[in-house]
């Protein structure tokens, strides 16, 4: 069995190493970029800032809105009286009827809570009516 000298930096690397060593590095970098991005997306939804909630509202009231969003998980907004309710013909929150599509503009507070700014209110869902 034959032993070869380990490599010193007054050796030149051969080819295929310098190769496996290039791939590495340029594999090293694109997984500490990807987890930057990553990253700040997750820097993007915190609160205070505004957010979008898709949903169907399962209950209405003068200070808060009850909706199954998108993703089929219960959601509370609160309703402030700084709250806009965009609907033909025009309405007050607590006229929304339940099986309402709704996308609610809200900011996030630090308890996760969300308070709404505006209900853009649409269709009733065929179920419902």
């Amino acid at each position: 069995m034959e032993r070869r000298p380990l490599l010193t930096s007054q050796q030149p690397v051969p080819p295929a190493r310098e190769s496996i060593m290039v791939r590495r590095l340029t594999m090293a970098l694109i997984a500490l970029f990807t987890l930057s991005m990553a990253g700040s997306a997750v820097v993007r939804a915190h609160e205070g800032h505004d957010h979008k909630i898709m949903g169907t509202v399962t209950m209405a009231a003068a200070d808060h809105v009850m909706l199954k969003d998108k993703d089929g998980k219960d959601v509370t907004v609160k309703v402030t009286k700084d709250t806009k309710v965009k609907s033909k013909p025009a309405m007050k929150v607590e006229d929304i009827k339940a099986g309402t599509r709704v996308v609610v503009t809200a900011t996030q507070a630090k308890d996760k809570s969300f308070t709404a700014k505006a209900i853009e209110v649409g269709v009733t869902t065929a179920a419902t009516k």
